[in-house]
């Protein structure tokens, strides 16, 4: 953001997916490098990419919607997500994970990213655990689709809905 005579100037950048002009923020940024790096080095498809997902949630009497940066849907199924934001990829985990374990509502999409414009977090979201860090090991295309080939994935028990909608809240609102 620029300033002049007190008044901000808001920047706007094309989005790659869509060529929309969008607001140069640090998660868009984050995005925008998502997008490009999955399609040109790892060999995902633009419609594949299914920006600006939501989730509404709603914990302690308020109502917030999640969002997800990239779905990445392949023949139909959510195979994983991604999500953005400044500061340590590893204090962000949980709460992509729970976003990947809320988003469909027939099962867990199974795998996910957060990263930063520097580093990258890949996320088994079934074992809720960090398999390897950087941008390098985002997951091919071709290695996403081995990646998942045991489908359909677990849904989430019912008893589990609660406890996630509660952990993304935090993660979305405080963190």
């Amino acid at each position: 953001m620029i300033t002049t005579c007190n008044q901000p100037i808001f920047i706007k950048v094309p989005c790659y997916l869509t060529g929309r002009l969008v607001l140069d923020t640090d998660r868009e940024r984050i995005r925008q490098k998502m997008a490009k790096f999955l399609v040109e080095e790892r060999g995902y498809r633009i419609g594949e990419l299914m920006p600006d997902r939501e989730i509404a949630i709603e914990a302690s009497g308020q109502k917030v919607i999640a969002l997800v940066d990239l779905t990445v849907n392949i023949n139909g199924r959510s195979l994983m997500i991604l999500r953005g934001g400044p500061g340590s990829v590893v204090t962000r985990e949980s709460g992509t994970i729970a976003a990947a374990r809320l988003l469909e509502s027939d099962h867990i999409v199974p795998w996910a990213v957060q990263a930063n414009l520097f580093d990258a977090a890949l996320l088994n979201v079934r074992t809720k655990k960090a398999v390897s860090y950087g941008w390098d090991k985002i997951p091919s295309r071709q290695k996403l689709i081995e990646m998942t080939s045991d489908w359909p994935p677990a849904r989430l028990p019912e008893k589990r809905i609660p406890i996630e909608r509660q952990i993304l809240y935090s993660y979305d609102t405080h963190g």
